[in-house]
Formats: C-alpha cells, sequence, structure tokens
C-alpha cells in the first residue's frame, strides 16, 4: 500500500525543514560540510557523533546550534542534556541524582533519571574523554543500551542523538588506551576530525563576517515532532539482500587493507574497528542514508536501498574530515607534526574506501514483494483496539511495533498500530480525568493512583510516542496522592475513640501508630516510583511542602496517642524506683523509647526529622520526670551526684534524649540537689581544737565546692560546638555562665552552702591558732606547743589556706553576687596567714636573744 496523502503531506513538510535546518548551518560553519552530514545522519537513525581536534574549532558552537533549535512542538523547548566531563564528574552526574529516600528505606539504589541524560531526547557530552575511566564505560552503556538496569528493574531513556567532542586527537587518543577506547569509539556511529585551519583565506573572511559582523544568526528551526515523522521514514525503508551482501563484501576488502596501511606506515592508525555490531549498525544506517538522499538529492527516488547508497556509508566507517581538495589545502600548508598526522589519516582511510568501493562494482537489485512475516495486521487480529481490554491492548501493540512487516504490508501496519496507540492514549486520558472522580463507592486513592501508573507504563512501552502521556499520567495520579493526604489523612476520631479506653502502656498503642504511618507510608513510596520513573508536576517545591504537612500532621497524631501510654510506663518507673534512684527510673523506660527510636526512623523515611516524635512524646514530661527524681536525690556526696548526672546522661545519649533537657535545665536542677543536700547534712563539731578534730570536719563536710560541682556538670552537658578549645578563657566563662544564669534564690542557695562551708574553715583556724598562744607561757612551751600542735604543717606544708583561698575564689568567680562576702573571708585567711607566721617568728627570735644573752653572760 502506498502511504496516504496526509502521510506524505506530513513527511515532505518535515523534510522541507530539515534541509532548511542544515543548509543555514552550512552557510554558518563552511568546510564543516562532511560534518554537518554525520549529524544529519545521526539525528535520522538515532545515532551518536563524536567531534575531535584541536581547542578553539568550533565543535562546541556547532553542537549548540544544532541541538538548541531542534525544539518541542508543545513546550518550543529544547529536550537537551547538557555536561562538560571532567576529574570530577562522577555517574549520577550522567544517569541523574540517586533517590536517597528509596535507598534509606529499601537499601537500593534509584536514580532520578529524568534529571539525567536519560531523560532527554538529545545530549551534549563535551570534553567526554577528560572523565575517568569508571565515568567512560557508564556512558558506553548508556549511549549504548539507551536505558538504565536498576537490579531487577529497567529503566527506558528518551536519549536518541548525542553529541559529544574532545580536545584531543583521534590518534592519540587510541595509541593511549587502545582497546578500552577503541570500544568506546566502536560504539559511536559517526566520527569526525575538525582542523583548526581553514583551506582558503576567504574562509576565515566569512566566519568573521558572520560571527562578528552579525550575519550568521539562525532563524531555521526543527522539532522533534519532525524527526519522528522523519525517523519513522527511515525506519520503514527496505534493505535489499544484494545491498546487504554487497555490505559484507566491503568490510572485508576494508578491513584488510587498513591493516596492510597500519603495517606499511608506523604513522598510520586505522580510527575504525569493524566488529559484528558495526555491520549491523551498518545495514540500519543504510536507510538513514537513503532518506537523506531524497530529501538533499533525488526527491523522488524509492524509499529502497540501492546500490549507490553504500557511497552513502563513507561517513561512518572512516574519519569524517574536510572534504578532498580543502583535505589537500591544508596538508599543503600545515606545519604542525599532529595535524598532519591526523590529516593524513583522514585521507588514507578515505583513499582506501574509494578503492574498496571501486572494486565492489555495481550492485543490481531486484525488486519484489516479499511475503508479509508472520505478525499482527489489521487482518491477523482478532478484534479492533477498542474492543480489547488494555493488558490484551498493550501486548498487541507492542508485537506489532517490534516484529517486522513486509513493505508492502507497512502502510497498514503503520495504520493499525497508530490506532492502537490512539486508542491506549484516550484510555489513558480518560483515566486521567475521571481518577478523582469516581461513579460511585469510596474512593481507594492507592489503588486509582496505582492504575494510572500502570497506564502510564503501558503507554510508553506501547509506543516512544507515548511519553508525554505516560509523565501527564504519573503527574494526575500524583495530584491525586497529594489531596490525599492533605485532606484524608487526620485520624482524629480514632485519637478520640482510644480516650474512652487509654492504653495501659505505650507498646499497647503500637498497633494503631502502626497503621497511622502504615497508610502515609504506601502513599509516600507510591510517589517517590511516580517520581523517578518521571511526572508532570507543576510546582515540586509546594508539593514537597503538602507532604512534609501530612508527615508532621501523622507524627503529632501519633505523638498524642503515644503519649496516652507513655504516662502509665512513668508512673509504674516512678513506682518501681522509690529514692534516689534515677537511674533506675530512665532505665525502666528502656523499652518505651526504643519503641519511639522505631517511630523516628519512620518519620526519617518519610523525610523528617528522627528526633522529633521523641521530643513530642517524652520532652514535655521528661522535666517534671528528672525533677521529680532530683527531687529525692539527698545524697550529701558531691562526687556521687556527678556520677548519677553521668548516668543520667548516659541513659538520655543511650535513648536519643540527649538534646531534650538542656544544659541550663540540669545545671539548675543539680544545683537545688546541692542546696537540699546541704541544708539536710549537720554541721561538723568545731571541737576539739586540734589536728584530729580538722581532719574529722574535713571527712564529715564537703571537701568539692558546689560551685566546681555545677561547673563539672556545664562541662558534662555543655554543647561541644559552644566550647572553643582555642580560646580556653572564653570556655571557661561560657561555663560560668551556665551557673550565672540560675535563679537568684538558687544561685544564693549554693553560694551560702559553699562560703557557709568555708567559713567554717576560716573559723576554726582562727580559733586553733588562738588556743595555742598564751601572752605568760615561756616562750619554750609555746614554740613546743605550736610544733606538737601540727597547726603549721596544716596550714603551710599541706596548704590548707591556698587550698581554701582558692575554693573561696572559685565561688566569688561563679557567683559574682557573693564577691563581698568572699573578700571577706579571703582577708581573714590573709591576716591569719600573717598574724600566725609573725607570732612565730617573734617567738623564734625571742629564743633566740635570750640564748645569745645567756651566752653572753657565761
Amino acid at each position: 500500500m502506498s502511504p496516504s496523502p496526509a502521510e506524505l503531506t506530513r513527511f515532505d513538510a518535515a523534510g522541507a525543514r530539515f534541509v532548511t535546518f542544515f543548509k543555514e548551518l552550512e552557510g554558518s560553519f563552511v568546510e564543516r560540510e562532511e560534518l554537518l552530514l554525520q549529524i544529519a545522519l545521526g539525528l535520522l537513525s538515532r545515532e551518536h557523533v563524536l567531534m575531535t581536534g584541536p581547542p578553539g574549532t568550533a565543535k562546541s558552537g556547532v553542537a549548540a546550534a544544532v541541538l538548541r533549535r531542534v525544539v518541542d512542538e508543545k513546550t518550543g523547548a529544547p529536550s537537551l542534556y547538557a555536561r562538560q566531563f571532567t576529574e570530577s564528574t562522577v555517574q549520577t552526574d550522567l544517569v541523574g541524582p540517586i533517590n536517597f529516600k528509596t535507598l534509606m528505606e529499601s537499601g537500593r539504589t534509584e536514580h532520578f533519571t529524568d534529571e539525567g541524560m536519560l531523560g532527554a531526547v538529545h545530549a551534549f557530552l563535551d570534553e567526554v574523554f577528560d572523565g575517568r575511566d569508571m565515568l567512560l564505560r557508564a556512558t558506553l552503556n548508556v549511549l549504548q543500551e539507551r536505558e538504565l538496569k536498576q537490579g531487577a528493574r529497567t529503566t527506558r531513556g528518551q536519549i536518541e542523538c548525542a553529541l559529544m567532542t574532545t580536545n584531543r586527537y583521534l590518534a592519540e587518543i587510541l595509541e593511549g588506551a587502545r582497546e578500552t577506547l577503541l570500544a568506546f569509539v566502536d560504539r559511536i556511529a559517526f566520527v569526525s576530525f575538525v582542523p583548526r585551519g581553514f583551506a582558503s583565506d576567504a574562509t576565515l573572511a566569512s566566519v568573521l563576517k558572520r560571527q562578528v559582523g552579525g550575519a550568521g544568526a539562525h532563524s531555521a528551526t526543527l522539532t522533534i515532532q519532525d524527526l519522528d515523522v522523519l525517523q519513522a521514514a527511515v525506519d520503514s525503508v527496505e534493505v535489499p539482500e544484494e545491498v546487504l551482501d554487497g555490505l559484507a563484501t566491503l568490510l572485508g576488502s576494508l578491513s584488510e587493507e587498513l591493516a596492510a596501511a597500519e603495517r606499511a606506515d608506523p604513522q598510520f592508525l586505522a580510527t575504525r574497528y569493524f566488529s559484528t555490531r558495526t555491520a549491523v549498525r551498518l545495514g540500519r544506517l543504510l536507510r538513514a542514508v537513503c532518506v537523506y538522499d531524497r530529501l538533499f538529492r533525488h526527491h523522488s527516488r524509492a524509499l529502497q536501498v540501492e546500490g549507490l547508497d553504500l557511497a552513502g556509508l563513507r561517513s561512518s566507517l572512516v574519519l569524517g574530515g574536510p572534504k578532498p581538495d580543502a583535505l589537500a589545502a591544508l596538508f599543503a600548508k600545515e606545519t604542525d607534526a599532529r595535524e598532519r598526522r591526523q590529516l593524513s589519516i583522514i585521507r588514507t582511510e578515505r583513499e582506501i574506501f574509494d578503492r574498496c568501493l571501486r572494486k565492489l562494482g555495481t550492485i543490481k537489485v531486484t525488486k519484489r514483494r516479499p511475503a508479509a512475516p508472520n505478525g499482527p495486521t489489521a487482518a491477523t487480529w482478532d478484534e479492533q483496539p477498542a474492543a480489547m481490554d488494555t493488558d490484551k491492548l498493550v501486548a498487541a501493540t507492542r508485537a506489532l511495533a517490534e516484529k517486522p512487516v513486509a513493505p508492502d504490508a507497512k502502510i497498514e501496519a503503520d495504520a493499525l498500530l497508530a490506532r492502537a496507540v490512539a486508542e491506549l492514549g484516550e484510555r489513558a486520558l480518560r483515566a486521567g480525568l475521571t481518577s478523582t472522580a469516581p461513579a460511585d463507592g469510596d474512593l481507594d486513592v492507592e489503588t486509582v493512583a496505582a492504575e494510572l501508573g500502570r497506564m502510564a507504563e503501558s503507554v510508553e512501552t506501547a509506543s516512544s510516542s507515548g511519553r508525554p502521556m505516560g509523565r501527564w499520567l504519573r503527574g494526575r495520579a500524583l495530584r491525586l496522592l497529594e489531596e490525599s493526604v492533605a485532606l484524608a489523612s487526620s485520624a482524629v476520631g480514632a485519637s478520640l475513640d482510644a480516650l474512652r479506653a487509654p492504653p495501659e502502656s505505650l507498646e499497647r498503642t503500637t498497633p494503631w501508630v502502626d497503621a497511622r504511618f502504615a497508610v502515609l507510608e504506601r502513599l509516600s513510596a507510591q510517589r517517590d516510583r511516580l517520581r523517578a520513573q518521571g511526572a508532570e508536576e507543576t510546582d515540586p517545591q509546594a508539593a514537597d511542602a503538602i507532604w512534609a504537612r501530612a508527615r508532621n500532621r501523622a507524627e503529632a497524631e501519633a505523638a498524642d496517642m503515644l503519649d496516652l501510654g507513655f504516662q502509665k510506663d512513668v508512673a509504674a518507673a516512678l513506682a518501681a524506683n522509690p529514692g534516689d534512684a534515677l537511674e533506675g527510673v530512665l532505665a525502666a523506660l528502656a523499652r518505651p523509647f526504643s519503641l519511639l527510636d522505631v517511630y523516628g526512623e519512620k518519620v526519617a523515611a518519610l523525610g523528617g526529622d528522627p528526633l522529633r516524635i521523641k521530643a513530642l512524646v517524652v520532652g514535655p514530661r521528661l522535666r517534671p520526670l528528672v525533677e521529680s527524681a532530683f527531687a529525692r536525690l539527698q545524697s550529701p556526696d558531691r562526687i556521687r551526684l556527678v556520677a548519677q548526672v553521668d548516668s543520667l546522661l548516659g541513659t538520655l545519649q543511650n535513648a536519643g534524649l540527649r538534646d531534650v533537657l538542656s544544659a541550663r535545665d540540669i545545671v539548675a536542677m543539680t544545683a537545688e540537689a546541692l542546696v537540699r543536700s546541704a541544708r539536710a547534712a549537720p554541721s561538723p563539731a568545731m571541737t576539739p581544737l586540734d589536728r584530729d578534730q580538722y581532719r574529722r570536719i574535713r571527712q564529715e563536710d564537703q571537701r568539692v565546692p558546689g560551685a566546681f560541682t555545677l561547673l563539672e556538670i556545664a562541662l558534662r552537658v555543655q554543647s561541644r560546638k559552644v566550647l572553643d578549645l582555642g580560646n580556653p578563657e572564653a570556655s571557661a566563662q561560657g561555663l560560668a555562665e551556665l551557673a550565672r544564669d540560675l535563679p537568684e534564690p538558687l544561685r544564693l542557695g549554693v553560694a551560702e552552702v559553699d562560703l557557709g562551708r568555708l567559713e567554717r574553715v576560716v573559723t576554726f583556724f582562727e580559733r586553733w591558732s588562738a588556743s595555742l598562744d598564751d601572752a605568760v607561757a615561756d616562750t619554750d612551751v609555746l614554740l613546743k606547743r605550736y610544733a606538737q600542735s601540727g597547726f603549721f604543717h596544716v596550714i603551710a606544708d599541706e596548704r590548707a589556706l591556698l587550698r581554701t583561698s582558692l575554693e573561696v575564689q572559685l565561688v566569688s568567680e561563679v557567683f559574682p553576687l557573693a564577691n563581698e562576702r568572699a573578700a571577706q573571708l579571703r582577708g581573714r585567711l590573709r591576716a591569719l596567714e600573717e598574724r600566725s607566721n609573725a607570732r612565730v617568728r617573734e617567738l623564734l627570735q625571742k629564743r633566740s636573744e635570750e640564748a645569745w644573752a645567756s651566752m653572753l653572760r657565761s
């Protein structure tokens, strides 16, 4: 059957725009005719093009002039992925960022392929050989397969044609790593060399006029839909067996002669590798050569490959470059050895190709009408597309699209395929429009969204043109999910029901909470899948905000329910741990804390803060709980108190509650315990006035100042971010500030406890010193009394006065409001030290005078 008039009209219109597009480019990029031919064939055949050559030769300019003006007729924008390769370019830059939510939930690695090369129809890869070897292999796989394999899932891409550039010479690239890079080049249908100069000075003048003078602006555009029409025509071209036989002979002859040239000339290096893949690709390229010839030269020829079309394979079988006359002129005036070598390789490969093509002779093609292979056509389908269910229609459409059809049945098969795809599209459109308005019954959001996702996959599988419809359907599914979580996610009714029979523990609330999260988790998983497969979203940021609000609402509702059970857990823990067993209270809550961690992980998987739900449940209760436990502490031992706070912090850290209580809260509760314990403890006796009684006072009274205890606690609870080890003075002041921020009565209380204890010590020393002196006693008797008392051993050798003074100073620094009293105590200490030392020196001097006098008298 012949094409319909409408099909011929569209082909002619698309072809005319294609010709105008490249004719305009030829006028702008002079002496680049063969490169533009390669790009045109690449677009028609969905193959890739590599441009090599030194910098500054407009390789990137050519790529931009082509790909940026091939636009989608619906959006007016190109479908283009662009990336410059560097040492730091990684695979995610190429295939799309990783879906970290899926990775955290399941451990599987998935990529948002819509944001990578697979998500665009065309790609521009600049400096493609500057990336690392692993990136080159990944690029190779994506370009060849046009899909990404992610475990059991394979994501098909839109990519059809990639234009790549490198500033390196191809011969040098292949010499550096021939096996690896030859495999890469083998997967590229067209490779071209762009020389650094022009064969004619007139050419350079023309370039300057166009680029500098403003005469080179491009106005012609091409649409992706135009290319779809032309590519469909390429796919319909018949390749006779005689031509394929000739191609096989040509490849064998070329391979032999190129190998002989390499042996004869060490400077020659063949730039192409003739693998089985190459041969199969060349068979397909013949179809593109046929269509190109019809568009640009022989407008009335049939869409059937002829023997003469084998000459058009020169663009793929050898390295492209300047035309023969321009090549000769360039070689004659070029002085750079690397440039001359590359031009020489182009010339040699062309000569070998032309020689092999002449040896092939004329190929006569017998036109015939072969029987149509068994396949689905209008005559063999049991029922029309409209009568089939969706699954059967998708399977039949896929078979029709993939199975070969004889040329004389091609038009009929294409028409049937178009009707099938149209039927699928209508069903998809109807499903998308009615997805939020069910005829009757409850709206099962998950089922409807899943059905839209399956329909999207069906239309994409059935036809490459189904991608826009698939993205639209997934967008409708996303909108449905958004409305669901925004308006139908509240479970307040269930919460009110729970109040009639409060749960006996936090663990008893988990079935309800699990069910609450399960709904949001399923909907979120659906959303992630739809997004990863590609969907139209008007405002992704607004959608993210809707889901964040839904997550926060679910989190708050779950926290309300968990709080009901947590009350019973706290009551049981307090009852089982009387007294000051604070560690026991928190240890008894280990199970509720671990359950809250589980829900924190669920919240994190939904994109939230894993600690927030624990803060909501435990935060309002933890301070009263810890205050209650602190309130029952009656231990006067401050070392033990610090150990208890350490244990508390460790328990909070292990339970993930370290940040629920602030450092000021913990310091304040410690201060209250200090004051309460000190007031409850009896004061030690102040007699007798001797060394043993001083030891008893030291043992019975606190030896660690409360101010020091608070600084110790502050150091343990203060955030490391606040501490500046490079500025210790500032860090010390920051710790002291925690104590200074205590309520004034509490600060006065701790200062009174510390200064009261220190004042008792000073008073004891003063009384002890006074008891040792006697104005009428004999000098030797007094000195012997001082020596036997051990008074000076205590205040000087044991540094009791110094220690007491430093403790007074510490209290003064931590609590400035006690400065006046602290200054008085330090004054009394200094006076005591001066007075006692002066008295001893006086006695020693008196004894010395008496000894000299006695000696002189005798």
